[in-house]
């Protein structure tokens, strides 16, 4: 089951969005807040929830994207994704480089949304809404063969710093007393690297980062 935070302040887009979401038996729950200091807010409150929706032109505090680097450190265990009404490809790639998963324009049809973000809380990542412009996305990648290795998206601090311990020989508890976080967080972070990496165990992704100069041994 899914539980979703949606991040906007137009009531109305927000009225809508939360029918096409509830419709689907699988989606849990379907809360909205209306900035950013209201998001944190909730998320400290509500810790299972898997996929928070962004709107980047929120009025008040801050903007979208400088909101998704604020969740991506503070909640590792949240997924983002960003809905826009902004098709600029500028305005993507800071999205995806601040940790959203994906990035749509608010005119895509519902069934698409709802599809995105039942992705995004299945750990898909990088893809974008079916009214951008993907060929001039691809471009701003540098090709597909760019835009395929950014899929490994930037490793955290906190995520580089799990992937050290691990590669030290640090078990899960280990490294959960070692950086004052939760065994839940700790398996949290190595979800989140093998999705980077585009692995299937973390010892996989020791290996590569070894090998790239991420970590040492």
């Amino acid at each position: 089951m899914i539980n979703v935070l949606l991040i906007e302040d137009s009531a109305v887009f927000v009225m809508g969005l939360k029918l096409a979401l509830k419709a689907r038996e699988d989606f849990a729950s379907v809360d909205s807040v209306a900035t950013p200091g209201a998001a944190v807010a909730y998320l400290n409150a509500h810790p299972g929830t898997d996929v928070a929706v962004v709107d980047i032109t929120l009025e008040s505090e801050t903007d979208g994207l400088t909101l998704l680097g604020i969740l991506r450190e503070a909640f590792p265990t949240v997924h983002t994704m960003v809905l826009s009404h902004y098709k600029k490809p500028a305005y993507i790639l800071k999205a995806i480089n601040s940790g959203a998963c994906a990035y749509l324009a608010k005119d895509s049809s519902p069934d698409s949304i709802v599809k995105a973000v039942a992705d995004v809380a299945d750990g898909k990542c990088l893809f974008f809404g079916e009214t951008l412009d993907t060929a001039r996305i691809t471009r701003l990648f540098g090709g597909e063969e760019n835009m395929e290795a950014r899929k490994p998206q930037g490793l955290t601090a906190r995520e580089l710093e799990v992937l050290q311990l691990t590669t030290s020989g640090y078990s899960n508890t280990q490294i959960a007393s070692a950086m004052d976080i939760s065994l839940n967080t700790v398996d949290s972070y190595k979800e989140r690297i093998k999705t980077k990496f585009g692995l299937d165990s973390i010892v996989e992704c020791v290996a590569h980062a070894v090998a790239d100069g991420l970590v040492n041994i």
